[in-house]
């Protein structure tokens, strides 16, 4: 499963590359910084051809750790100090030791929450990205995206919806009683969670019509 969702992923990368420009044509608007939980910004950004404007770029969130740091943003970005830690020592290292790749990127910790950087081979390159795309962040525009993955209960989904944030977007496996249905969109009915292949990025009109062509009214 893990082999498919890769292919799934580089065929993803291909079509992007070879599209954006003609999806770039259908926003209105291009300054915007999304907040994510994962690699989801990174593909929006791509498919349409936008430079990043989020530190989120290439790493990912536990969900407890990802609602801690949205619901005090500034707090987390202004701290001086992005630490890294072996992987043993990470608070989650008995839940996702065995997740493929792990131990092989980079740990960053800011005060009480960590960032895995996925996608990053040296603490030194996840923080200079880390702290070079933090200053481009239009907090006049944020979206924050959130999505069933990595640990998330129903409670972090719930926790997401009370966060007097605007602008806030949640992939969900499925339908909860509790949950307001104005930022929430269902992509896996099966799993119980979704993976990063499943989650809409460019084409979707869900994408543009509900986020991005709405940031400047």
């Amino acid at each position: 499963m893990i082999k498919y969702e890769t292919i799934r992923i580089k065929l993803r990368k291909y079509y992007i590359k070879a599209t954006y420009k003609i999806r770039k044509k259908k926003i209105n608007c291009d300054n915007f910084t999304i907040i994510s939980n994962n690699c989801w910004g990174g593909f929006v950004y791509q498919s349409y051809g936008l430079k990043y404007l989020t530190p989120t770029i290439g790493c990912f969130f536990i969900a407890d750790d990802y609602i801690r740091f949205i619901s005090d943003i500034k707090k987390y970005l202004n701290h001086n100090e992005l630490r890294f830690i072996e992987p043993t020592k990470s608070k989650w290292y008995q839940d996702i030791k065995n997740i493929s790749k792990f131990g092989e990127y980079p740990i960053g910790v800011i005060d009480d929450i960590e960032i895995h950087f996925l996608h990053y081979t040296s603490s030194e390159m996840a923080k200079e990205k880390w702290e070079e795309r933090k200053k481009r962040i239009n907090y006049d525009k944020i979206i924050y995206k959130f999505s069933e993955m990595n640990l998330c209960s129903e409670k972090n989904i719930l926790d997401f919806q009370k966060l007097n944030l605007k602008n806030k977007i949640c992939f969900i496996s499925n339908k909860y009683a509790k949950l307001k249905n104005d930022f929430t969109f269902v992509v896996n009915k099966k799993n119980g969670f979704i993976r990063a292949s499943e989650e809409p990025v460019g084409k979707s009109k869900i994408i543009i019509n509900n986020v991005i062509n709405n940031l400047n009214k």
